[in-house]
């Protein structure tokens, strides 16, 4: 990890990649980093054009933020750039923005979704409809999963930086081998909490509830400003996909803190402390 933060933002010119650009210099700012934009053209004629529009967008900006901004315009594919950027320069976030996914991507995961499946590199991903100058409120879902756990240093470290409160949000389950396993990840985040005196508040769903839609109603209800939420194949949903994308497009649009929890890898029992 570089020892300045580095925020690595994909820019596509658009409306919602001003947002994540956005994002992330509010977060360099109140760091001390610096940001990457990228951008990915198909062919090397494309380079000179792309370049122009960079120069374009930066000098908008503020000076002081045009201070914390560098730009590279690679050629090749999305996905792949992406991937490579990120394990070149082992970004603190790669903050994304998303147009939203279509028809059966909804079903099988959109773009982002098939980023996250292929990154170790942490996302914060935004929807470009809301601005999030002061981060006060991270709601962070979790079950009896150990996966589910691996977003708690990522959140940690927000929270550090602007003195947030996390709320917890348990997933119940009817059985009782799973709900003790739930009740036993919870007192392992709450430990770590505690360690690193973060703020928090604890909020179960009730068994049978739909817990994709109250969740966001408890984020409605604590005025939230970012959910975290670890992604991962396997886990306590028939399909994670399905459940991480309709996080990505909450109906509050809330940005989403999150990474490849399998990617992080499990420990037995311990969040993993390295990121």
């Amino acid at each position: 990890m570089q020892e300045t933060p580095l925020y690595l933002v994909p820019f596509d010119f658009t409306s919602v990649s001003e947002s994540a650009l956005r994002l992330g210099l509010d977060l360099a700012i109140a760091n001390n980093g610096q940001v990457i934009l990228l951008h990915v053209v198909k062919k090397h004629s494309e380079k000179k054009s792309a370049k122009t529009k960079f120069s374009k967008s930066i000098n908008a900006l503020a000076e002081n933020d045009q201070k914390r901004i560098q730009s590279r315009v690679l050629i090749g594919d999305l996905f792949d750039s992406i991937k490579i950027a990120g394990d070149l320069v082992e970004p603190s976030l790669i903050v994304l923005g998303t147009h939203g996914a279509k028809g059966f991507q909804k079903i099988f995961g959109s773009n982002i979704v098939k980023m996250l499946s292929n990154s170790s590199s942490p996302f914060l991903v935004t929807q470009g409809k809301k601005t999030v100058e002061k981060i006060n409120t991270i709601v962070m879902p979790f079950s009896f999963e150990k996966k589910t756990m691996q977003i708690t240093n990522l959140a940690t470290k927000i929270a550090k930086q602007f003195d947030a409160t996390i709320h917890l949000v348990g997933y119940h389950d009817k059985d009782e081998w799973l709900e003790k396993h739930m009740k036993s990840n919870q007192l392992i985040i709450r430990k770590h909490f505690e360690e690193n005196d973060i703020k928090y508040e604890i909020e179960n769903i009730p068994v049978g509830s739909n817990y994709e839609q109250e969740l966001i109603n408890y984020a409605q209800e604590v005025d939230a400003d970012l959910i975290a939420a670890g992604y991962y194949q396997e886990g306590i949903i028939k399909n994670p996909n399905s459940f991480i994308q309709s996080i990505i497009e909450n109906e509050l649009h809330l940005p989403l803190l999150t990474v490849n929890a399998e990617e992080l890898g499990v420990s037995s029992g311990n969040i993993v402390t390295s990121y």
